[in-house]
């Protein structure tokens, strides 16, 4: 009777590991889902700013840069309601290395990170007012201060491990 009760606790213990391992590999590839979905997110931020370095370099035209300029500040409108969705907890560089660029410091400056899209809003505004000069000059001025001051002074040097370099 002790041993068939033992196998019967044997075999409930391999199903509860197993159960386990089951959820802990669903919820890894929840956030590698997740990271996807963020870098995606990034990756349209940079076609936008593509389309307006395109005008500022001459290969490019006005109706382009206004139309990034226009996709910019509804993605950092965007970033702000998805905010917690895009950047859960474990998703950064400690537990995807190679996966993400999200720096651990993120998660402990929370609410510092969490005001950056409707501060980046507020740059984008000035932004797509400069856009619609038509001067490329002054739209690469300004493209410049948003990139510096907005983009990397608000998130990426705080917050983004570097990017490897492409070849």
């Amino acid at each position: 009777m002790a041993r068939i009760f033992l196998t019967g606790m044997l075999v409930a213990c391999v199903g509860l590991v197993t159960a386990a391992s089951a959820a802990v590999a669903a919820a890894q590839d929840g956030k590698e889902a997740v990271i996807k979905a963020r870098i995606g997110f990034m990756e349209d931020q940079q076609h936008a700013v593509d389309a307006i370095n395109a005008f500022v370099k001459g290969k490019g035209d006005r109706q382009a840069a206004i139309a990034g300029s226009d996709k910019l500040l509804a993605l950092a409108t965007e970033m702000g309601t998805k905010f917690d969705v895009l950047f859960p907890p474990g998703t950064s560089t400690a537990e995807f290395p190679g996966k993400t660029h999200a720096k651990p410091e993120l998660w402990q400056h929370l609410g510092e990170a969490r005001a950056a899209p409707a501060k980046l809003h507020e740059a984008e505004l000035k932004l797509a007012e400069v856009v619609k000069t038509a001067d490329p000059q002054a739209v690469g001025k300004e493209m410049s201060t948003v990139y510096r001051g907005s983009c990397n002074g608000l998130c990426h040097n705080a917050f983004r491990a570097p990017l490897e370099r492409r070849r």
